[in-house]
């Protein structure tokens, strides 16, 4: 029997692909030293919001003290400045390689075998680390930036304990909320909800 040729099962066209050649990729263009310098500064100010922000925690809530934004500057200033002396100490050590790179031919043995073909990339990474620590060390000394590290960081406070509240409530709730002495017994609930659970958040965060 023939089917018709309508019934029968029509074969998809085949389409023709090259292979993926990798050397045809455009290479990428190589990050300038503000780029290089911008983005060091977003890692250090987010380093520098976490410490901020546990620092704020542990205050006013371990040890029961009035949020004031004084209280919290210099350890903002601190976390940049150690962050500057890394950054420092990060120069030295690519000024060593590069000197020992220059000049050096040959393919390398390992990742941190540096020759003389890695010299413009280890020039731009001193030079970045060198401006790095010199913006941060800037920041360090300016109140007006201090303080705007230690709002964001009351900001991120907040927005945890918030969370831990809401967690902490949404636990508290259900068949506990239909028991008849569950308004009586609601404010002490919540102080034990900041003192217990709170607490415990607190040591997640910063180990004490």
């Amino acid at each position: 029997m023939r089917w018709p040729s309508w019934f029968r099962r029509r074969s998809e066209p085949s389409v023709r692909t090259r292979r993926f050649d990798e050397d045809a990729l455009p290479e990428p263009p190589a990050p300038t030293l503000e780029q290089s310098v911008e983005e060091g500064m977003l890692l250090a100010e987010y380093a520098t919001r976490m410490a901020v922000k546990n620092h704020i925690v542990v205050d006013t809530i371990q040890y029961g003290h009035d949020f004031d934004p004084s209280r919290h500057t210099a350890e903002a200033a601190a976390m940049l400045r150690e962050l500057a002396a890394e950054q420092g100490e990060a120069a030295g050590r690519i000024e060593e390689e590069l000197a020992a790179a220059s000049g050096l031919r040959g393919d390398a043995m390992h990742p941190h075998d540096y020759r003389d073909v890695d010299t413009a990339n280890l020039t731009l990474r001193r030079d970045a680390a060198l401006a790095l620590a010199g913006a941060l060390r800037a920041k360090a000394d300016s109140e007006q930036q201090l303080l705007d590290l230690v709002e964001r960081g009351r900001a991120d406070a907040w927005d945890e304990v918030r969370r831990a509240i809401e967690a902490g409530l949404d636990a508290f709730s259900g068949r506990e909320a239909l028991r008849d002495d569950y308004e009586r017994e609601r404010p002490a609930r919540l102080k034990l909800l900041i003192w217990r659970d709170l607490a415990r958040l607190q040591e997640e965060r910063t180990g004490y």
